[in-house]
């Protein structure tokens, strides 16, 4: 095969580039945060470590996931063809050139704001075009992380003060978008996955007990969590944002206790799905128990990040890239092994934070590390390759 050939199949769907990037960036950005916070790679800048560590995760890492998995799924919607080509060389360039403005805060904001405008236009473009208004909410999703990461560099530029807010507002918008895309595409993959195990006859009486169809309880969820993560940017009474995020985690469990993930045990592709999800009423509670200082924030931000949003990321991307290059969709022992590492991380993270100990944020480093390279060395010939002959 030609190397222009190759250039034209790799930038032909936009999982394949931005894919490739997220698994990049999840083992260096991780193994570089954890050598400079060990004080093993001392590096000179005027930046907020911390903040630009948890930027990084949420405009790096998850930016490359939302980018990579929009314009794949937006192409399946609209049934249009996929965005491809120099827009999409330009996009991955712009993110790539994010993340090596490093020590830049001005370059920095340059190329993240560049991502999420180029992002947006793109995708307002596909979905307007095609008349999909069911999406439209995604747009909004869109906008507001743009207007957030605006928020987050002038914060870092001009007022300091202001980082943290920003920061947690991207991270609730990016925590909304997976309750959004969690509610439409894992009951209907359970369900879908229950059918077929009844056609075998495998279980007779699956048909009877489907996941249950967005409803109010769904509703009542998003909303809930929305208040929520309202209550936790603003100056609210302690206890009252301890009471909304006490509601808010029961509406989440109860919701995803609705998905029957229960009946999926021996289907890795889809139970991690649900692992993901349960790690949302998990980091709500504990941003809950923070509001009132009787935890760190850093234990519920790592529950939502770690857990739900990058166990997301590696359960749907997975499953993307195997349905787009005409492949089986089937789990290999190693994505099995990269979405237990992950939530081992979690684990590890979220209880350093919980019991000071920090030589967890080490061992999790590690752990992560070897989740995404678990997933890289499956999913990386994917994203570079031909797709599979039918």
């Amino acid at each position: 095969m030609r190397s222009e050939s190759r250039v034209d199949l790799f930038f032909s769907y936009a999982f394949r580039p931005l894919f490739l990037l997220l698994v990049v960036q999840a083992i260096s950005m991780v193994v570089f945060w954890s050598l400079y916070w060990s004080g093993l790679f001392p590096f000179a800048w005027d930046r907020n470590p911390i903040y630009w560590h948890g930027h990084e995760m949420l405009n790096g890492f998850v930016g490359a996931a939302i980018g990579g998995f929009l314009l794949t799924a937006v192409a399946n919607w609209t049934g249009r063809p996929a965005v491809s080509g120099w827009p999409l060389m330009l996009l991955c360039a712009v993110w790539i050139g994010g993340r090596f403005a490093l020590a830049s805060p001005v370059a920095a904001a340059i190329f993240d704001i560049g991502f999420w405008c180029l992002l947006l236009l793109m995708a307002t473009n596909e979905i307007l075009r095609a008349g999909n208004r069911r999406n439209y909410k995604l747009l909004v999703v869109l906008a507001a992380m743009l207007v957030a990461d605006l928020g987050w560099h002038y914060a870092e530029l001009q007022q300091p003060a202001l980082q943290r807010q920003f920061l947690w507002a991207q991270l609730w918008l990016v925590v909304l978008l997976v309750t959004i895309v969690g509610g439409r595409i894992i009951p209907a993959f359970t369900g879908n996955w229950l059918r077929r195990q009844a056609a075998q006859q495998q279980v007779p009486s699956l048909p009877t007990r489907m996941p249950t169809a967005f409803n109010y309880i769904d509703l009542l969820a998003i909303l809930a969590l929305f208040l929520f993560a309202l209550c936790t940017l603003f100056p609210i009474a302690p206890y009252t944002v301890l009471s909304v995020g006490v509601i808010a985690a029961a509406l989440h469990s109860v919701r995803l206790v609705r998905w029957l993930g229960y009946l999926t045990l021996s289907d890795p592709l889809v139970w991690m799905l649900h692992l993901s999800y349960a790690w949302i009423p998990i980091g709500i509670v504990l941003m809950a128990l923070a509001s009132v200082g009787w935890l760190t924030p850093s234990a519920g931000i790592h529950a939502l990040t770690t857990g739900a949003i990058a166990g997301m990321i590696v359960s749907v991307s997975s499953r993307a890239a195997l349905g787009h290059t005409n492949r089986t969709l089937a789990a290999h022992p190693l994505l099995t092994s990269s979405i237990v590492f992950l939530n081992l991380t979690a684990i590890l993270r979220v209880s350093a934070s919980i019991f000071n100990l920090p030589i967890l944020i080490n061992i999790s480093a590690l752990t992560w590390a070897f989740a995404f390279v678990c997933y890289g060395y499956i999913y990386v010939p994917i994203l570079l390759g031909p797709p599979a002959k039918p």
